[in-house]
């Protein structure tokens, strides 16, 4: 990206405090930090057009495998 677009955020004061006063490095992390976050959403988008294009294709998944596959990638080991 060629430029940046100026926005005011209000932050707690221990979130300035802990980023420290350098206003163009707290503009780095937030910028980061919501750069991290987009990415997040687009790869959840697609990953929902992904599954709608699965379900139109073989039809709805069973709720129980859904249940099972949820639990294998959530419990923890």
């Amino acid at each position: 990206m060629s430029g940046k677009v100026r926005k005011t955020l209000t932050l707690d004061p221990e979130v300035v405090d802990a980023f420290g006063q350098d206003a163009a490095a707290l503009s780095a992390t937030v910028n980061g930090i919501l750069r991290e976050e987009l990415d997040r959403r687009q790869r959840r988008a697609a990953l929902r057009r992904y599954v709608d294009a699965l379900a139109e294709e073989f039809g709805e998944p069973d709720p129980t495998d859904v249940e099972r596959f949820r639990r294998a990638l959530t419990d923890s080991p």
